[in-house]
């Protein structure tokens, strides 16, 4: 099973305080543990306040959009991870994760918001959600989340509180039509 470029879909039986109803994109799924990204959990930090925060306070002069901060997971809560688009010119640490996604963490992509070397699309996420291997796989079995096709759509142009029911509605169906308890044929 390989995972990577999936998100996962929060069942509406998974307890943990954390991921309730959370939406995940994978960005690597590999013998060595799994990685990604939360996309439905915004913070009250804006990508203007953390460009600024990045540049010093140092008047900038660029329009930047007016798009939050996502709380990526509760790993290196600390790290900045982007998920975006290609962009033209290389960056320093960026992970190609399909042909039209890739996964940065360094701040030169930071600088290229608001300008013509920015990515069409993106989203900032401080922190990651991960797994060691095997781990997510459990989880699955354990019907803990759906795994459903990534969808540009989802990640980057519907609202944040309505991505968990968009995501299963690629699947066919809507939450209040899933039991609380999945059982086996």
């Amino acid at each position: 099973m390989n995972l990577q470029n999936q998100l996962l879909v929060a069942m509406p039986n998974l307890e943990d305080d954390y991921f309730f109803r959370a939406v995940i994109y994978i960005c690597e799924h590999t013998e060595q543990g799994t990685m990604g990204l939360v996309i439905n959990q915004p913070t009250d930090l804006s990508i203007t306040e953390l460009v600024a925060k990045v540049n010093f306070m140092m008047k900038i002069d660029r329009t930047l959009p007016n798009e939050v901060v996502l709380a990526g997971g509760p790993v290196n809560v600390e790290r900045g991870f982007i998920l975006h688009t290609p962009v033209r010119k290389p960056l320093q640490h960026s992970y190609r994760i399909t042909d039209q996604l890739s996964l940065t963490t360094s701040a030169d992509i930071i600088e290229t918001f608001g300008t013509t070397d920015s990515p069409e699309k993106y989203l900032v996420a401080l922190g990651c959600a991960a797994w060691v291997p095997g781990q997510l796989e459990q989880e699955i079995s354990r019907n803990d989340w759906l795994v459903v096709p990534a969808d540009e759509g989802i990640l980057f142009d519907t609202p944040y509180e309505e991505r968990w029911l968009a995501a299963q509605k690629l699947l066919g169906f809507e939450s209040y039509n899933l039991a609380s308890k999945a059982g086996r044929a």
